[in-house]
């Protein structure tokens, strides 16, 4: 495909702001445009964040006949363990629905870890799980809800997501789902066994030994931490089982073929598929990104892409946008369902992202919500405790002090003082970034 056709992203974000308001029974999506034709004959990923407006993308889709599963179409839902409890009831909601009424998988799915070889050395490397709509203290294989995911990628990479680098979005998100959509388009039974065949109690990373190849390799934290966090991985599972993808849905799944194994995710022969994300008319920011992130894609000619967070072979397209939907339109569309996302304002995604600025931060921590739960992320105590547990420090470059790395970055406002209902002296995260590809 030439890359010229980015073109039309630009185009699209003029005619935007054009659109009139219309009434719920005028909201529909349309055709999609699809810039070649072979692409209507793509799996088709629908991004469903937890939120109204991708979820209203998966309805809409779904109802107009653009989403087939017989095409191996599939809506995904990533499981940071850091969301409110209604939208975990949401997202529930919204998969019995999928499934049932249209005969849509909805899969969810989360961040993990497990044990490995490479170059002579076992090593934890990064996974994923196929999870059901139950909590984990309910069912093994249901959902976690406490915090755990942050916990293990925290202590897996030694730092902490920050504004300059969100390592959440990437790690518990946009990697994983590419890991699951490698296996799903290569039309397998489900995710196969992930890690090494170890059977005894006990996993074959020495945590010592991860703290001395820390030390050796020149890193700055103090080796007591590292420690730590190896000691706290050595306790998980050093494997993740084979799964099925018929165990974690109830809609039927295509039928996997003789021998099928994963596809290629990156390089020249990347697998094709069209995502759709439930970006927003009133959104042209965020799509003018999305797109120009994928014309770099497109011109990865090896299999290390130059934009790891874009796969080369996703095609993606925005239903809503191209159609005018705007946040209101999404409220009214929900206004005439026969439920909704029933969370507090401001608490949608990671309850208290460090994304949404230090004086939203405050206003949330502040605001009554009768379903915080302390000891875990609808509490701000939760990332306080969290956040001292895990800043990094390290000698700096000027050789006078520490510098203290955390959520805001260097030396920056905590989330202790957040939660004392200091918001910190002015700064470019005072009232939040632009959105990240958490919604993407």
């Amino acid at each position: 495909m030439p890359l010229g056709w980015w073109r039309l992203g630009t185009q699209e974000l003029a005619m935007s702001t054009t659109i009139q308001t219309r009434s719920v029974e005028e909201l529909r999506l349309g055709a999609l445009g699809y810039r070649h034709l072979a692409h209507a004959e793509l799996p088709h990923i629908v991004s469903f964040s937890g939120g109204r407006s991708s979820a209203a993308l998966a309805f809409m889709a779904a109802k107009e006949g653009l989403l087939r599963p017989e095409r191996g179409d599939v809506v995904l839902f990533a499981n940071t363990s850091a969301e409110h409890p209604g939208t975990y009831e949401f997202a529930a909601r919204c998969k019995d629905r999928l499934e049932t009424e249209f005969g849509l998988p909805v899969l969810w799915f989360e961040f993990c870890t497990v044990e490995d070889a490479w170059r002579g050395e076992y090593r934890r490397k990064a996974s994923y799980r196929l999870v059901k709509p139950i909590p984990i203290e309910e069912d093994a294989d249901g959902f976690r809800s406490s915090g755990e995911l942050f916990e293990e990628m925290v202590s897996w990479q030694g730092m902490l997501p920050n504004p300059h680098s969100r390592t959440c979005t990437a790690r518990l998100k946009l990697y994983p789902s590419h890991e699951l959509i490698s296996e799903w388009l290569g039309q397998t039974d489900g995710p196969v066994h992930a890690g090494h065949h170890w059977t005894r109690k006990g996993g074959l990373v020495d945590p010592q030994r991860v703290a001395d190849q820390y030390v050796r390799n020149g890193g700055t934290a103090p080796v007591e931490s590292v420690l730590k966090r190896a000691r706290f991985l050595a306790e998980l599972p050093a494997a993740r089982r084979a799964q099925l993808w018929s165990d974690f849905t109830r809609a039927p799944v295509p039928v996997a073929k003789e021998g099928a194994r994963r596809v290629h995710m990156r390089g020249p022969n990347a697998a094709l598929h069209v995502r759709l994300l439930g970006l927003r008319a009133d959104e042209p920011n965020r799509v003018d990104r999305v797109l120009s992130r994928t014309l770099f894609a497109e011109g990865a000619t090896t299999a290390v892409c130059t934009v790891r967070t874009q796969p080369p072979g996703e095609m993606p397209y925005f239903p809503l946008f191209d159609s005018g939907i705007e946040a209101g339109d999404v409220s009214r569309f929900w206004d005439s369902q026969d439920f909704d996302l029933d969370i507090p304002s401001g608490a949608g995604n990671c309850v208290f992202c460090f994304m949404k600025g230090t004086r939203q931060l405050v206003e949330i921590s502040v605001r009554r919500d009768p379903r915080r739960k302390p000891g875990t992320p609808t509490d701000i105590g939760w990332w306080a405790q969290f956040e001292q547990r895990h800043a990094r420090t390290a000698p700096r470059r000027n050789g006078r002090g520490m510098s203290r790395f955390g959520f805001f970055g260097v030396n920056a406002t905590t989330f202790g003082e957040i939660a004392d209902g200091d918001s910190g002296p002015p700064s470019r995260y005072e009232y939040g970034t632009p959105a990240c590809d958490c919604t993407d």
